[in-house]
């Protein structure tokens, strides 16, 4: 079994690296050009929880329903006493 997920894994990697052409590049060009799409991917999801609470958080309840309600009430409570600040304005 964890053969098989090791080889779905790998050939998964396969795909991303023929998808994007960085199959021909030099090893350390690989981990570079994988550390800024990751890099970007990061700053992306971050983006998404501090501009966009409502919506990552109704993102957030959808994959995990069941601690994102929990998590859900306590933001609604924050809100409703006014203790919820996102730093923008």
């Amino acid at each position: 079994m964890l053969d098989s997920i090791k080889k779905s894994i790998s050939s998964l990697y396969l795909l991303y690296e023929l998808n994007t052409c960085i199959y021909m590049l030099d090893p350390w060009e690989k981990k570079f050009i994988n550390g800024v799409i990751l890099g970007i991917l990061a700053l992306l999801g971050f983006s998404s929880y501090v501009y966009l609470p409502g919506y990552t958080r109704k993102l957030i309840n959808a994959f995990l329903p069941a601690t994102g309600s929990e998590h859900h009430l306590h933001l609604e409570q924050l809100q409703s006493s006014g203790q919820m600040d996102f730093g923008v304005n």
